[in-house]
């Protein structure tokens, strides 16, 4: 079967660049062809806006089966950059044969906005050949991030790391153009990592503080998982989808510092977030 992906992996990204590394690597590694041009493909997946209408038309008339993954936090109230990206999502999806929803999280969200023909909820996954955990558990608690955007609540991080002298800190992203000033005595900044480079970072993880809200579906907390690593997360978004009993909210960080062993064993036990089960779950829509 010859594949389409509407997104080009990158070596450095977020969630759907991750997504699409991770789906070219288990398509060619199963056996199927990847083309460049969507006109010539069998199955096609758009990830979001990235897609062109008249591709899609042309495709649809081959007879490709599209595919259009949304992972998108819509508001009513929007920058134009945004509305921009959302009113092209909305038209795309109008071409598609099936919708992918990251998360129960974006379903209820989107749903009004998109309102597809035919949905389904897939949770994305993890390379768990690359995200792997060490024997024992790093001494930091982690926090990775590919932005500074206001969601990302970058303050609560700073807060945090105030609130608690004690506790080491291990930096991983762009912090040091957030405005805050992470300089501080228990941090160390580790600036931007590839993609080869970041599985060692959640390895020095004894938990990942993760308070990002209204995450449609983040990569990070499931890489910490497949590392073994605990989420310390923000109960809004798609993040409780993923988390489920390897984490606790933000409000029980104490609790989760005191029960970090228990929930390492729930983190080592979980196989639901590995790839080669979201792969398959594309593959059979």
């Amino acid at each position: 079967m010859k594949l389409y992906v509407s997104r080009k992996p990158e070596k450095r990204g977020g969630g759907s660049n991750s997504f699409a590394w991770n789906f070219v690597s288990w398509a060619k590694r199963n056996g199927y062809t990847l083309v460049s041009r969507i006109q010539e493909a069998e199955r096609a997946i758009i990830i979001a806006n990235i897609g062109e209408i008249q591709e899609l038309k042309e495709a649809k008339a081959r007879g490709c089966y599209i595919i259009h993954r949304i992972d998108e936090y819509f508001e009513h109230q929007e920058n134009p950059y945004r509305r921009e990206k959302h009113n092209k999502i909305i038209v795309l999806n109008k071409y598609a044969d099936v919708t992918v929803f990251l998360s129960k999280f974006v379903r209820d969200n989107a749903y009004p906005f998109v309102r597809p023909k035919r949905y389904e909820i897939i949770l994305n996954g993890g390379d768990g050949e690359v995200f792997q955990p060490v024997q024992q558990p790093g001494e930091f608690i982690g926090h990775v991030t590919s932005s500074v955007d206001p969601r990302e609540r970058l303050d609560l991080l700073h807060q945090k790391i105030l609130e608690s002298p004690n506790e080491r800190f291990w930096l991983v992203g762009r912090h040091q153009e957030s405005g805050y000033n992470f300089k501080l005595p228990n941090v160390v900044l580790r600036g931007v990592r590839d993609r080869k480079q970041i599985p060692k970072e959640y390895q020095r993880m004894k938990l990942l503080f993760f308070p990002s809200e209204n995450e449609p579906c983040p990569n990070i907390p499931i890489e910490a998982i497949l590392s073994g690593v605990p989420v310390c997360y923000n109960n809004t978004g798609g993040t409780p989808e993923i988390v489920r009993d390897c984490g606790e909210p933000l409000e029980a960080f104490e609790h989760l510092l005191d029960n970090l062993d228990q929930h390492r064993r729930r983190c080592l036990q979980r196989q639901d977030l590995h790839f080669d089960r979201v792969f398959r779950e594309y593959m059979a829509l």
